[in-house]
């Protein structure tokens, strides 16, 4: 892969991430589930949706894609973190709060890249 191709994919990222950091902060204060990473994985499936939809009719160059799909994409929505979430709702023993976090988050978001792709 060529370097420059890295540094999209760096931009990108650092974008996503500060984002999600964001999102988190002013969303999870206090609540039940941690609706901030939802929130972002949810809009981040929904992005992801939209720009492989773009690819297919537009065929954007490689770049674009570094950056916005595996790049921000890839900062702004964050597997990890929601797995520790739900870690962490588990081992408090908040079973109702952690099912229906790991169940909405998965089925929603899968929902939201297929609903954007069958449009």
């Amino acid at each position: 892969m060529e370097k420059v191709n890295l540094l999209f994919v760096f931009l990108g990222g650092a974008i996503g991430a500060v984002l999600r950091f964001e999102v988190s902060h002013l969303w999870n204060r206090k609540k039940k589930i941690p609706l901030g990473t939802f929130f972002a994985n949810v809009t981040g499936g929904i992005l992801l949706g939209v720009l492989i939809k773009i690819y297919e009719i537009t065929g954007f160059p490689e770049s674009a894609w570094l950056l916005l799909a595996t790049g921000f994409c890839g900062g702004y929505t964050t597997y990890s973190t929601f797995s520790y979430e739900v870690f962490q709702l588990l081992d408090q023993k908040k079973w109702g709060a952690a099912a229906l976090y790991l169940g909405s988050s998965i089925l929603i978001t899968i929902t939201a890249v297929w609903s954007v792709l069958k449009i």
